[in-house]
Parts: structure tokens; C-alpha cells; sequence
């Protein structure tokens, strides 16, 4: 990794737009988001989920959003961004409180990551930071996910993490951060299959050999094979919180979920 306090300033003169299509096709992805498809066991295995070389970076701003796109860069606080997060492969755009669909639409991969002052950053600052270090990272190119990630159960802050691998086979950005194992992916694909096939009806759905996962009056109930509850919750949390529950389920198999 280089490190310098140069970069080159550019003004932000012009506003980045989607083409009507494009636009069009994102934001009706976004708003019914496909199920992934299907993954072999085998490609599951091969996925090292604590590399976690992909960072989610959150744009809070249009002129963010213009210079990102027109300069192929991200920046973040150094502060946020710590030795065992380097060095970043990807970058991908966590788009909320714009003027455009919110979701993660685009990637880049990085091609140089350098520490500058943020005032070498010639977008207007939102605090009075001006000697602070940044991270700014350069990337080949900003490349559209075939399928866009539409935000759910997450929020901006802090630099989050995840892997290529959940970046190009997730739908919703909790699932890039609460699954870290194999075995938490197989249990994603399940509970999101629940929470759309909801209906008045009982379900019961097994999990491996020995634990049963049923969906009835209303709760959410995870049973071992000798009967006992080892997780429960309001059958609506499949859909309204889905992250707190798979932690919840992870938690409660023992799976040691990252």
C-alpha cells in the first residue's frame, strides 16, 4: 500500500445520472429483490468467509456521490478503518438518504489506496476536519452488481466489511453482515423462504438432522430433537428484523457465526 498526502482536485461541476433504463431495471430490482441462485455445497466450501476484503462504503451526500463516481474513488476516516481491514479489494457503494433508489448498486475494484488530509478532498466537509487523515481509495472502475442489493435491517455509519462472495450472491445488505459461515448462509436461504412464503398455514422446516424450525400462531420457534425451545420470536421479526434473527438461530445451534 503507498501512502502520500497528494491527490489531485477536481471541482464538482456536474451531477452523475443513471440512464432512464438503467434506472428503471435497478429500481425494480430493488424493490422485488430475486432469489439468489442456487449454491452447491461444494462452491460454499470453498468461500473463505473471514476474508473480508470488500468494504461497504455509505455515500451521505450527491456532491459524495458525483466526485466518487466522476474520480472512480472512495474515501473514509482513517480512524475508522483499522490494520486488520487492509488491504481493501473492493469497494462497494452503500446508497441511503440520496436522491437516488437507495441500495448497493456498484462495486469497484481498488486499484491504489492512499492517506490524505481531508482537505485534499475537494468535496464540502460536513464537520471541521480539515487536518484529519482520510483513506482514499482508487478503483478500476465502478461496475454494476447484476443484482443490486436493496438496504434492509441495516444502517449507515462506520465502514462495514463483507466478502465477494456475499456480495454478488445477496439480495439484502443484513445478510452481507450477519452471515460468516457456511452454515449461516444455508440458514439465510431457509428464513428468507419463510418470510415469503408467510401464510396462516403451520410450517415446519427441519434444520440438519436434529433441529426443527416451525411457524405457527403468530411465533417463530427453533426445537431441538428432544423438544426443547432453543429460540423463539414474533413470526413478523422473519421479515421486519431478519438480521436479529438469524444472529439469534446462529447463536442458538452453536454454529460460532464469525
Amino acid at each position: 500500500m503507498s501512502h502520500t498526502d497528494e491527490t489531485k482536485t477536481v471541482p464538482v461541476t456536474e451531477t452523475v445520472t443513471e440512464p432512464d433504463d438503467e434506472a428503471a431495471r435497478l429500481t425494480a430490482l430493488l424493490d422485488d429483490p430475486p432469489i439468489p441462485a442456487p449454491c452447491t455445497d461444494e462452491e460454499l466450501a470453498a468461500v473463505d468467509f473471514t476474508r473480508l476484503n470488500v468494504l461497504i462504503g455509505t455515500l451521505r451526500s450527491d456532491g459524495q456521490f458525483d466526485y466518487c463516481i466522476g474520480e472512480k474513488a472512495y474515501y473514509v476516516p482513517a480512524k475508522t478503518v483499522t490494520p486488520a481491514d487492509l488491504p481493501v479489494s473492493v469497494i462497494a457503494l452503500y446508497e441511503e438518504g440520496l436522491t437516488r433508489r437507495a441500495g448497493i448498486k456498484r462495486y469497484g475494484r481498488v486499484t491504489d489506496t492512499r492517506v490524505v488530509k481531508r482537505s485534499d478532498i475537494p468535496v464540502p466537509m460536513s464537520r471541521n476536519n480539515p487536518e484529519e487523515a482520510y483513506y482514499l481509495f482508487f478503483v478500476a472502475d465502478w461496475v454494476y452488481l447484476e443484482h443490486p442489493i436493496a438496504i434492509q435491517d441495516t444502517a449507515r455509519g462506520k465502514p462495514m466489511f463483507t466478502n465477494e462472495f456475499l456480495l454478488t450472491h445477496c439480495r439484502r445488505s443484513y445478510q452481507l453482515l450477519a452471515i460468516r459461515s457456511p452454515e449461516a448462509y444455508r440458514l439465510c436461504e431457509l428464513l428468507c423462504h419463510l418470510a415469503e412464503t408467510a401464510s396462516d398455514k403451520p410450517v415446519f422446516r427441519r434444520v440438519g438432522e436434529h433441529h426443527l424450525i416451525t411457524v405457527t400462531e403468530g411465533r417463530m420457534r427453533l426445537f431441538s430433537a428432544e423438544g426443547a425451545c432453543l429460540y423463539a420470536c414474533p413470526a413478523r421479526m422473519l421479515s421486519d428484523g431478519p438480521a436479529e434473527v438469524l444472529r439469534g438461530v446462529v447463536k442458538a445451534l452453536g454454529l460460532g457465526n464469525g
